[in-house]
């Protein structure tokens, strides 16, 4: 399985990609939106984490953005928040999941676990 860790942090990166790596995950980071889609556009993700509050393209508008991405491939991304601040209803609904910081590892299982794992299927079927 592999991720992608999308956090403007480099050390929220890095302590998330070795929790990642410890439950067996494959995982690429991304410290901005604009590279988040980037390399969306170059590998298909079964996992995608998403820091909410980003500088320039924040975590909605680049979960929309890759979204949109995969969508013309007819991928269903499974997009988990990974937030330090209060998610409302309306954000949540865009995400599979929120992950609240600070977590452990066992949170990061449960989210894991709870949500729609790699959606690998054609629209409509």
């Amino acid at each position: 399985m592999n991720a992608l860790v999308v956090d403007d942090d480099a050390l929220n990166r890095e302590l998330l990609r070795r929790m990642l790596a410890r439950l067996g995950w494959q995982v690429d980071e991304a410290r901005s939106g604009r590279s988040a889609i980037a390399s969306c556009g170059k590998a298909r993700y079964d996992m995608v984490f998403v820091d909410v509050l980003m500088p320039g393209l924040d975590g909605l508008a680049t979960t929309r953005a890759i979204r949109n991405l995969y969508s013309q491939a007819g991928f269903l991304p499974c997009i988990l928040a990974v937030t330090g601040s209060f998610c409302d209803t309306a954000t949540a609904e865009l995400f599979d999941g929120v992950l609240s910081k600070p977590f452990v590892l066992e949170e990061l299982s449960a989210s894991i676990s709870a949500a729609p794992q790699s959606r690998d299927r054609r629209q409509g079927t």
